[in-house]
């Protein structure tokens, strides 16, 4: 691969920054840990109150009693795991051979193709494939592929869908000399699948480029689902040993993978290239369709603010809703609304959600929100809320600018990426810095500027996906 412009080593303080955040981070997240295995003593309570209580009292206690206890030693003991690992040595790279100049970009999408299940990395899959075939002025020609038994076929009926025409049958696609495999679509389940692939590809001088969405699962390991982290980590050691460049969806998610190799020193290909994009926007513009009485109804009132993404620990919603209960004690008449599914281990904040006594009347919930409606509530919004702890882009920040909302979102690294100078920032995890962020918004003590904010269409994003593997425009490259 071409060499490319390397970026700026970190320095000594901010790696320390970069370790103190991870580590208070971790103790938010034990910090939930223990709300939730409080609200499973409760749940039990309530089903051992009965005849056999006296029975089942000592257990309530003792119960409790381990909750208070571990807390301090699960701390203790995440302090001195912050620091991520991943065994090294366990795959060496292929032999390294001279790459030809690009010919085609084949774009792999079987996961997607087979089972679209509406996930965000999907989403981006749909988004960046139909982009890139309705893109006319591509510095290199693309076909989206899916793999079956080691080999590659076109995919008709899925292309078909996102841009319109009839689909044929899929054919059986020949690798060519110079061919560029991207791979787009998740592949953590069938990566064995790939490997004839890949060694034709780079037989005949051509070269592997994996997207990677973020590092979550390996850098806040505690922020997943407990079989997410070591599934993730079996595929990027073989992912980082397989392929010849990574593009990440954000400058920081490629900066934070440069970082993570080095310190883990895990195997990769010899002068590894490591570029990025970012995701597009697809909240049309113009106005949008009348919603549903339950939607309006949310909107109307006192300025409303919304708050979307799934419902699972690394998207703040619990502390968004502690700012507005400090807000509401305050006597302020604002409204919060939560747009997004029910995500894994939240059923302590579920319950507290629908429970509360705010709930219906300035507490919503959403999970079955359409696009149409989506933009709606944008638009009624005073502003978007992003407080999450970890993300790989932040796409709500650019939807609410692409609607012209301003973004009041936490202060990490990958978000001042994308808000820029055009969003608020509170100190992340900090429910009293939130909510005194939002107060100050709402008496003109501070503003946020939407138009300074990344707001770029998924046709930019395709097109500049197609230029830095057809040019080898890439940013960082390790040895």
């Amino acid at each position: 691969m071409a060499r490319g412009r390397r970026s700026g080593e970190m320095t000594k303080s901010e790696r320390e920054r970069r370790l103190e955040e991870r580590n208070r981070l971790l103790e938010y997240q034990l910090d939930f840990l223990r709300a939730e295995l409080l609200h499973l003593v409760h749940e039990r309570e309530k089903n051992v109150y009965s005849a056999a209580w006296l029975i089942f009292r000592p257990l309530r206690r003792l119960e409790a009693a381990l909750v208070d206890a571990v807390t301090p030693l699960l701390r203790r003991v995440s302090r001195e795991r912050a620091a991520p690992a991943i065994e090294a040595g366990l795959v060496e790279p292929p032999a390294t051979r001279e790459t030809r100049k690009p010919k085609r970009l084949l774009v792999d999408v079987t996961a997607t193709a087979r089972r679209d299940a509406g996930t965000g990395i999907q989403r981006v899959v749909k988004k960046i494939t139909q982009a890139l075939y309705r893109d006319s002025e591509l510095p290199i020609p693309v076909i989206a592929v899916r793999c079956e038994g080691g080999r590659l076929f076109t995919c008709e009926a899925f292309v078909a869908a996102l841009v319109g025409g009839t689909a044929g049958a899929d054919r059986e696609i020949e690798i060519e000399p110079g061919d560029r495999f991207f791979m787009l679509s998740d592949s953590w389940n069938a990566f064995e699948e790939f490997q004839p692939v890949f060694a034709t590809i780079r037989d005949g001088g051509g070269a592997i480029v994996t997207c990677i969405f973020d590092l979550i699962p390996v850098l806040y390991p505690h922020a997943c689902h407990e079989v997410t982290p070591p599934r993730y980590a079996a595929w990027l050691r073989r992912a980082l040993v397989e392929s010849d460049a990574f593009l990440a969806i954000s400058r920081t998610v490629a900066e934070e993978l440069a970082d993570f190799v080095k310190e883990t020193g895990l195997p990769h290909r010899p002068n590894l290239s490591i570029g990025w994009f970012h995701c597009g926007s697809d909240i049309a513009d113009g106005a949008p369709a009348a919603p549903r009485p339950q939607i309006a109804a949310a909107a109307a009132g006192g300025a409303m603010f919304l708050c979307v993404g799934t419902v699972e620990p690394r998207k703040g919603h619990r502390v968004a809703l502690a700012a507005f209960e400090a807000l509401w004690r305050e006597g302020r008449d604002i409204r919060l609304v939560f747009v997004g599914r029910r995500g894994w281990f939240e059923e302590a904040l579920s319950t507290e959600i629908r429970g509360h006594g705010e709930f219906g009347r300035r507490l919503f919930w959403f999970d079955d929100i359409g696009d149409a409606e989506l933009a709606f509530l944008y638009d009624s919004s005073a502003a978007a809320l992003v407080p999450s702890y970890a993300e790989g882009f932040g796409l709500p920040i650019a939807e609410a600018a692409r609607r012209g909302r301003p973004v009041i979102c936490s202060d990490i690294p990958v978000f001042r990426e994308v808000g820029g100078a055009g969003a608020l920032y509170f100190h992340v995890n900090d429910p009293a810095a939130l909510a005194e962020r939002i107060g100050a918004f709402l008496d003109g003590r501070a503003e946020a500027d939407p138009s300074a904010v990344s707001r770029v269409s998924w046709a930019e994003a395709a097109h500049r996906v197609a230029q830095v593997i057809a040019t080898e425009d890439w940013n960082a490259e390790l040895p």
